[in-house]
């Protein structure tokens, strides 16, 4: 009997419970985030968008109880393909949203973001290195990394540095690093081997 009157209770607590679902109704509109000139952000979409926008501050709508969270997109394998087979040259971005950018990290590093994949960025990164003075000796695709020798005008020494291709929120950020790939390259070499390389993207 306790046990039957105590499963009673939590099933008629749940009812109780008020459904806080539109809430977010009410919540306020924030001005989207402003960069520092000298840095970039690239791609706002949101993956889970507020229905409906334009009723958000209207209340509860006509027959609408409470809000339902929107699925995020299901991954579907494309049928007959391997899952590590892949094409030889990617297909271009279906939007413009791939142009490359000549940017700096938070600690003012020079960088190239890429707002595509990776597959898409690594093929026109190799292509652009073979139209400068840059010379690859090396590539670990599943690293993302390029190893290269560079020139004297770039004023690197030793004149050996790595071309790191890195996933980020916004893409595919691309950075010069030292020869043992433990740290980032000097800022003005950086920046001279990276704008050699984004001339030609």
């Amino acid at each position: 009997m306790i046990v039957a009157g105590a499963v009673a209770l939590s099933v008629a607590g749940c009812g109780l419970i008020p459904d806080n679902s539109l809430r977010y109704r009410e919540a306020q509109v924030l001005e989207p985030i402003t960069v520092p000139g000298d840095m970039v952000f690239i791609g706002a979409d949101p993956l889970y968008a507020v229905p409906q926008m334009e009723r958000r501050l209207q209340g509860k709508g006509e027959g609408e109880d409470k809000f339902e969270a929107p699925r995020p997109p299901q991954l579907v394998a494309a049928p007959g393909e391997a899952d590590d087979e892949e094409e030889e040259t990617p297909a271009a971005p279906a939007d413009n949203t791939g142009q490359a950018v000549l940017a700096k990290d938070g600690s003012g590093y020079p960088i190239i973001m890429m707002p595509t994949s990776f597959a898409w960025a690594w093929e026109k990164v190799s292509e652009a290195l073979t139209q400068t003075d840059l010379r690859v000796t090396d590539r670990n695709r599943d690293q993302g990394v390029f190893f290269l020798t560079v020139p004297e005008r770039y004023q690197l020494q030793p004149p050996q540095a790595r071309l790191k291709l890195s996933h980020t929120t916004n893409g595919i950020q691309v950075a010069v690093l030292n020869e043992e790939g433990t740290a980032l390259a000097g800022k003005t070499s950086g920046l001279a081997i990276l704008e050699s390389i984004h001339g030609e993207l």
